[in-house]
């Protein structure tokens, strides 16, 4: 036993060290020739019917929602103008790490509804969940590259704080208690992208000059996605349209 001691010894002391971990290059765009991409997404041809919901299943969310009401998945503004649709630089960027941020992104459930209805986040970064209702839910992602969790929280309780490992387009959040509540989540390894609201616009600001595909999602209709090329202090202008061709 005491030989078998003693190989093991010298087995640890011929074992090479740990090599040291490398720490990590940012990459950081440069202000002086970082371009912008702004454009707008409209729906083109008759547009579908809305989705109606009833909460009656609970009483409380009937008192703020009485009635049929729509179920939040479809938005359209003044001039077919497409909301809650994600934007997002979906090739281009390979070989790029960018600084994970360091504040969080928050999703509310309020008026027994997520808001917002589409968001997104960066790998890593924290996403809080907030309560703002007087009747318990539960939020549920679903993901397929991240861990799926599900957990109930009570009005009143504190803000539950995720966070996800792997890029995702897109997330599908639900609510076990009340069936008609859905939300989206992106997470994204780079800063480039927005979700359009109001008059449907986006702009993804301080891209590196170069070659992108950039694509925009929607929860009804797909995602669809262009080439684009961006100069030097360029600020191009892409358009999406709905139904896809």
């Amino acid at each position: 036993m005491r030989l078998v001691w003693l190989a093991l010894l010298l087995l640890a002391g011929c074992a090479k060290p740990p090599e040291p971990t490398k720490p990590v290059t940012y990459f950081e765009p440069d202000p002086a020739t970082a371009a912008t991409i702004t454009g707008r997404v409209r729906f083109v041809g008759k547009l579908p019917p809305q989705k109606l919901i009833r909460m009656d299943a609970e009483a409380a969310c009937e008192q703020m929602n009485p009635g049929l009401v729509p179920d939040g998945s479809l938005s359209v503004s003044k001039g077919d103008n497409l909301n809650n649709v994600f934007v997002y630089v979906k090739s281009g960027l390979e070989g790029k790490t960018f600084a994970p941020p360091d504040r969080a992104v928050t999703l509310v459930q309020k008026g027994c509804q997520f808001q917002p209805r589409v968001m997104a986040l960066r790998k890593g970064q924290t996403l809080k969940v907030a309560n703002a209702d007087p009747v318990t839910h539960s939020i549920h992602p679903q993901p397929q590259n991240n861990r799926e969790w599900n957990q109930q929280q009570a009005p009143g309780a504190p803000d539950l704080e995720r966070r996800f490992g792997f890029p995702e387009v897109m997330i599908p959040v639900k609510c076990n208690v009340h069936a008609w509540m859905r939300s989206y989540i992106a997470v994204l390894e780079h800063p480039y992208f927005d979700v359009t609201q109001g008059l449907g616009e986006f702009r993804l600001v301080g891209l590196p000059p170069g070659n992108y595909v950039v694509a925009a999602w929607h929860e009804r209709f797909g995602e669809i996605t262009q080439p684009l090329t961006v100069g030097v202090k360029q600020t191009a202008t892409l358009d999406f349209t709905y139904p896809k061709k």
